[in-house]
């Protein structure tokens, strides 16, 4: 049996010269103790290597500031190509190795809900369901591209997806859902984890095809701060999948 971690976890735009919290944030990195990690809202000053490959996002000019980039996907296992996304901002996507075979790993940031658009002028949810609808015709493309594939994908879906409410608008959690069911993807991470002691929902994800639902072990989240102070306004996610 061999066990195959992946996690997920928005670190709040690290800063170049953020070393305390960035330390905080590389220390609860390694306790995770992914295979494969997708980091959100990110920073270079977050380095995995060597002990990873990486695929990384395009920066965001006039937005992000030294180092960041809004997704990173860092595997341990041999990365065998890039896959073009639909937007190199925002998302990022690899065929990579694991115990499973090739698997497709999708690494992204679905908006916000008060995203005002490039006009400014969108309401509260709009560009965040249109962000999802990309992301459906996106996700429909690379799975015709690889039919045979297995496919995580995982981010800030920011949506909490657990039902208390607590940053989900109806409409957009059921747009996804049928994205997903669409796929044959599951989404793993809808567990209430305030009700485990958590002091918030987690809006960050992991989405796996429905045979590979079959393999998971455990489903974990931990907070973003410590007793040491603050790393992050998201909690981060892990699921650990154990192959044959």
């Amino acid at each position: 049996m061999k066990s195959f971690r992946i996690a997920t976890w928005n670190l709040e735009r690290p800063t170049q010269k953020g070393w305390t919290k960035n330390q905080r944030r590389l220390e609860q990195i390694r306790k995770i103790d992914a295979d494969v990690w997708v980091l959100t809202e990110t920073n270079q000053a977050i380095d995995l290597h060597p002990d990873y490959e990486s695929v990384v996002s395009v920066a965001w000019k006039n937005h992000h500031q030294l180092g960041e980039n809004l997704t990173t996907l860092w595997s341990r296992w041999k990365i065998l190509q890039r896959i073009a996304t639909f937007n190199p901002i925002w998302a990022v996507c690899a065929e990579v190795e694991s115990p499973f075979g090739a698997m497709i790993i999708y690494g992204t940031v679905i908006t916000y809900a008060n995203d005002k658009g490039i006009g400014g002028s969108s309401k509260r949810w709009e560009e965040h369901r249109r962000s999802i609808q990309q992301h459906h015709e996106d996700w429909q493309r690379i799975q015709k591209q690889f039919p045979k594939h297995l496919i995580c994908i995982a981010g800030d879906f920011n949506q909490s997806r657990d039902r208390s409410g607590w940053y989900e608008d109806k409409q957009s959690v059921e747009m996804l859902s049928a994205a997903l069911q669409d796929l044959s993807l599951v989404c793993v991470t809808e567990e209430n984890f305030q009700k485990t002691g958590l002091s918030r929902s987690t809006v960050d994800h992991i989405c796996l095809s429905q045979s590979l639902v079959l393999s998971t072990r455990l489903v974990g989240a931990w907070e973003g701060k410590t007793s040491q102070g603050k790393m992050s306004d998201h909690n981060g996610v892990f699921v650990d999948l154990t192959s044959p």
